[in-house]
């Protein structure tokens, strides 16, 4: 039996979702060591950020240009377009979840449209998926390497029940080695939490 054109196409589209999600685990395992969780540390080899308080762990760290090339490359990105990536994108590694243990611990929300790049005096929103999808319909990205980015991407809104967490990228739209602070905000029993994470610096 034939398997229909679009069954294929389902097919590929979620294996590829799937490589997408492992290739950043093993990122998230090859650039940072497991440590224990604190308030706040930074890994000064990887300059690695971790935190955690008020119902909410985070690990940020800026990925290199080098590696940001070769994964979107490897996703059917052609050079000029990993390239623009790279040199726009500002791309950090991002593991985020509830610091929860217990099931009476609160669910927390993270919507990355609240949180705010902070950079010479001006304020902005990280690039979410739906900003992304707009810049690959103006350049003509092809479908493929446009659902690969999607799922590269740590989505624009996510609940977390106690313990879960996810991975994925986040792109603050900054030039390489440019230095800003970060406000995280996410929800915690339907009130908003904010945390300022100074200095961060994009990939170089």
């Amino acid at each position: 039996m034939r398997t229909a054109p679009c069954t294929r196409l389902t097919n590929t589209l979620v294996l590829t979702g799937l490589l997408v999600f492992l290739s950043l685990v093993l990122i998230t395992l090859y650039l940072v060591p497991p440590r224990p969780a604190n308030a706040q540390s930074v890994d000064l080899k990887t300059s690695a950020v971790k935190w955690s308080g008020d119902g909410l762990k985070l690990e940020l760290q800026a990925m290199p240009l080098d590696l940001v090339r070769a994964f979107f490359i490897g996703r059917g990105f052609d050079a000029k377009d990993a390239e623009f990536i790279a040199r726009t994108g500002c791309v950090f590694r991002s593991a985020i979840g509830n610091a929860g243990s217990s099931t009476s611990d609160p669910d927390i929300t993270i919507e990355l449209k609240k949180w705010r790049v902070i950079t010479d005096g001006a304020s902005k929103g990280p690039m979410t998926r739906e900003d992304w999808a707009d810049v690959w319909s103006a350049r003509k990205v092809d479908e493929m390497p446009r659902v690969a980015f999607h799922w590269a991407l740590f989505p624009t809104e996510q609940q977390y029940n106690p313990t879960d967490y996810n991975w994925g990228m986040i792109t603050f739209a900054l030039p390489p080695r440019s230095i800003f602070d970060l406000q995280v905000v996410w929800s915690k029993s339907g009130t908003l939490q904010r945390h300022l994470i100074k200095n961060l610096e994009c990939g170089k």
